[in-house]
């Protein structure tokens, strides 16, 4: 069976990688590091640590690990969720600790945000709603691309 994991970093949207069940952990770990130059601003150096946060833990994957994906997601099921009718039960959540996220943690500052790589959300105001409410059912002021 395939599994999907979202690899989530401090530093850019998520991004994804499938791979089989019985793949060596530190397989997929190769993977993600090769991935992240391409889909963050981080580059492999940077990365300190891939985890799942367990309660108030958090659980490395470590770069020599003999599990497959199948073991792992097993050995920690309150994480996972595992829900052999769900269809999420192939779909997990990895996260990244950079250097200076960490750093800046340490230092009491505040953790950067980086709104040029993540924007932010915009969350819809009554009066843009209705506006395209009303173009929608008009027709009046629809911008065409």
């Amino acid at each position: 069976m395939k599994v999907t994991f979202e690899i989530k970093t401090t530093c850019s949207k998520p991004f994804y990688i499938t791979v089989n069940e019985e793949m060596p952990m530190f397989e997929v770990r190769k993977i993600i590091m090769s991935e992240i130059d391409y889909h963050t601003m981080l580059m492999k150096h940077d990365v300190l640590d891939l985890f799942i946060p367990i309660k108030n833990d958090c659980v490395s994957i470590p770069e020599l690990s003999s599990d497959t994906v199948r073991t792992f997601i097993d050995r920690y099921p309150d994480y996972f969720n595992l829900d052999s009718n769900s269809l999420w039960s192939s779909f997990h959540q990895l996260f990244i600790m950079d250097q200076t996220y960490l750093d800046k943690i340490k230092s009491e500052n505040e953790a950067p945000i980086y709104k040029d790589i993540i924007p932010p959300a915009e969350t819809p105001n009554l009066k843009s709603v209705f506006n395209v409410a009303v173009a929608l059912i008009t027709g009046v002021n629809m911008k065409l691309k």
